[in-house]
């Protein structure tokens, strides 16, 4: 019973470390999937927003080569409405959606004061900048009026540094984002250089969103799951997963995990139900069976015992001579009630033993001289199928302490056995040799061997094989069974070695006092 509640935690204790290790397994997996999809989703955004900013300069160079006549026009008379007008309608032709315009002439002033503040500081500087150096790094420009970004395209020669500057709504950087942007994941546009500020998200430019500080904030840095500058401006593609993405997933798999470990758990309980069930069941029926075979056995040993005697007095001819016939069939009966009563015997002492209730006289004995009265025992036996015996030893004298009848009868149920299935006038080989601090008693015959088939069942009860047709081999099956618990209650081993066509070994070790 224990043996099986045992081996259910154990069960249950792998199933719950096989769960969370699939469950490892799974957020581990989850994790770079997701990381996957980031890095995918931010150089795809990245390629699309430098595309655009690209793509957006070469457009605006490109008008500032084809209408420079109109911008010299616009420098010259920047006050007059009519060449302010001209160029915004062509910029208005080329670019539908642009935010705002202005030029700065070779004094490095804008050609036209801008009253409507379009143009703010940020674009002067960029402007500037731009003159000095020949390129410029796009970024997000706050304005009360729309966020936007600034396109700058140097003129010809003959307008020497002179730069046309168009702005563009930030909120187009928000589609090529969403474009761009997967479930449970948004990607900005941030400005590393002033302190991580939020430039663009998904949305539009930060404006759309309300909050009191733009910088990312600690818990917001946690959540970036893969980032890409941007070239040509100032900005990193930033992608962040959700609050819930991870802690939402690792709830699932936890709360799929227990199911599942309930679940096993349950049916595992019914397993130790109906285990406990048939336990029950096996104990309440080996008792049944012990009870019967102890009535049994007693109540048959009385009666058997009369019959041997009465045969016995028959066959010695108290009742007066027999005739030849008579007596073989008293002599088949005699043999049979003898075999009945070594069966009861067989029996008792077993019981005796499994119970715990076999008394065993525990003495400093000769283990040799005991091997010798066994062998002397069995010389009877043995002339039956002309056998022999040689004993064959390493020492003259060792001493054990045993039980000296328990041990004999182990000792004759095994020279019996190999009497019986030796080969024929076999020499039964004895051999008590010492290996260390114990004694090995091996007994010896030159038979047919165990099987392979019936070796795993040599010491369980009722186990017989015949290896002839022709000897009286038949037994009770319990011989082999009651000596290897005998030697086993004097804190010693047995086993065998045998090999087909061969013979057998049958030998036992005890402790040497």
């Amino acid at each position: 019973m224990k043996k099986n509640i045992t081996y259910l935690i154990i069960v249950n204790l792998f199933v719950a470390c096989l769960l969370v290790w699939i469950g490892f397994d799974r957020i581990r997996d989850f994790k770079s999937y997701h990381d996957a999809i980031a890095k995918e989703s931010t150089l795809s955004a990245s390629s699309l927003v430098e595309g655009f900013i690209a793509e957006r300069n070469r457009q605006v160079t490109l008008f500032a080569r084809n209408n420079i006549q109109l911008i010299k026009d616009f420098i010259l008379t920047p006050s007059a409405d009519g060449s302010y007008l001209k160029l915004q309608r062509q910029i208005l032709s080329y670019f539908p959606n642009y935010f705002a315009f202005n030029v700065v002439d070779k004094s490095g002033e804008l050609a036209r004061d801008d009253f409507d503040g379009f143009i703010g500081e940020l674009c002067v500087s960029d402007l500037l900048d731009f003159r000095k150096r020949g390129s410029h790094l796009a970024r997000i420009h706050p304005n009360d009026i729309a966020y936007h970004f600034d396109v700058l395209a140097p003129l010809a020669a003959e307008l020497d540094q002179a730069v046309l500057l168009i702005s563009f709504h930030a909120n187009v950087m928000g589609k090529l984002l969403k474009s761009s942007e997967t479930a449970e994941h948004q990607l900005m546009l941030i400005y590393q250089g002033a302190s991580n500020l939020i430039e663009v998200t998904a949305d539009g430019s930060r404006i759309n969103w309300e909050r009191d500080d733009y910088r990312l904030s600690k818990e917001e840095k946690s959540r970036i799951l893969y980032e890409h500058p941007v070239a040509g401006t100032v900005w990193t593609v930033v992608d962040f997963h959700t609050p819930e993405l991870f802690s939402g997933f690792i709830k699932i798999v936890v709360s799929e995990s227990l199911v599942i470990m309930v679940i096993f758990i349950f049916i595992t309980l019914m397993m130790f139900i109906q285990i406990n069930r048939e336990e029950k069941l096996r104990k309440q029926a080996e008792r049944y069976k012990d009870d019967f075979l102890s009535v049994v056995s007693h109540e048959l040993r009385t009666p058997i015992t009369s019959i041997k005697g009465s045969l016995g007095l028959i066959n010695n001819g108290v009742t007066g001579d027999l005739s030849p016939e008579v007596e073989q069939l008293l002599k088949i009966a005699k043999n049979n009630s003898e075999r009945l009563a070594l069966l009861i015997d067989d029996l008792l002492d077993l019981q005796k033993i499994e119970a715990g209730k076999m008394d065993f006289k525990f003495r400093n004995e000769d283990l040799i001289e005991l091997v010798q009265q066994s062998i002397t025992n069995n010389l009877g036996y043995a002339d039956k199928f002309n056998a022999s015996f040689e004993l064959k030893k390493s020492v003259d004298s060792v001493s054990v302490i045993v039980d000296a009848v328990r041990i004999e009868q182990a000792l004759s149920n095994l020279l019996s056995n190999a009497i019986k299935y030796g080969a024929t006038n076999d020499n039964i080989e004895v051999l008590v040799e010492l290996i260390g601090s114990i004694v090995r008693v091996s007994v010896k015959d030159h038979g047919e061997g165990i099987p392979d088939s019936f070796q795993d069942r040599v010491f369980q009860k009722f186990a017989q094989h015949d290896t002839s047709t022709t000897r009286e081999t038949a037994g009770t099956g319990l011989g082999l069974s009651i000596v290897k618990k005998i030697i086993e209650n004097h804190n010693g081993e047995i086993s065998f070695e045998t090999a087909e066509g061969v013979g057998t070994t049958f030998y036992f070790d005890l402790p040497v006092h």
